[in-house]
């Protein structure tokens, strides 16, 4: 019995170190992807900052993309749990649409330009893994539920399909803010526009004029 908590202990310690490490070698590569962009990043740098060998990143990460989608997964989670909370208090869908706005907006200040666009290019690569899709991104699945609650409500048109819907407002959102480079007042006009025309081809009732949106 002894031995095996030794084995167990050993083989616990082990995972511990590896997940320490791979946690290592992912913030020293955001820190070369946010520098260089990802193309440009140099996997010595990435792997001197981690203290770690060649061979350990790519154990890790076998291609940049890798390394971009375990930046997505996290913090799409810590996203949703955000968003999670917001929905347990008083809202409406213009509402909630305002939020995934203002949460999308902190994340882009947080990677930064450069690393936002190249994370939210691979959703739109070939070189995506195949299992890769919409169900597995909890912050559509929260929206799409919030729509289809809307809709259940009498609030939408009888027609509207939540996960469609949920899909063109998260594709739309994401192309806007990697393509618009125009000043932060203007990004927040199209992006008040986005919201209205959004809300206007599933609502049944009139739009407000003026929603706003987090500064």
């Amino acid at each position: 019995m002894r031995h095996n908590g030794r084995v167990r202990n050993s083989s616990t310690g082990r995972e511990a170190q590896r997940r320490r490490t791979r946690a290592r070698v992912l913030g020293a590569a955001i820190e070369e992807f946010q520098r260089a962009g990802t193309s440009s990043a140099d996997i010595n740098a990435i792997v001197e900052a981690a203290g770690v060998s060649r061979s350990t990143f790519y154990f890790h990460f076998p291609t940049k993309e890798h390394v971009l989608l375990e930046l997505i997964r996290g913090d799409e989670d810590r996203l949703a749990e955000e968003l999670s909370r917001f929905l347990d208090t008083p809202h409406d869908l213009p509402a909630v649409l305002n939020e995934i706005i203002r949460l999308v907006l902190a994340l882009e200040n947080q990677w930064g330009l450069a690393l936002f666009r190249d994370v939210t290019s691979l959703y739109f690569s070939p070189t995506l893994p195949q299992e890769e899709n919409w169900l597995q991104h909890p912050t559509f699945v929260l929206l799409a539920a919030e729509i289809e609650r809307s809709r259940h409500r009498g609030e939408l048109y009888d027609d509207v399909d939540a996960y469609s819907s949920a899909a063109f407002f998260l594709v739309g959102l994401y192309a806007l803010l990697t393509t618009n480079r125009e000043s932060n007042a203007e990004r927040l006009e199209v992006l008040r526009k986005f919201v209205k025309s959004s809300l206007r081809s599933m609502q049944r009732a009139a739009v407000p004029a003026d929603y706003p949106l987090p500064t």
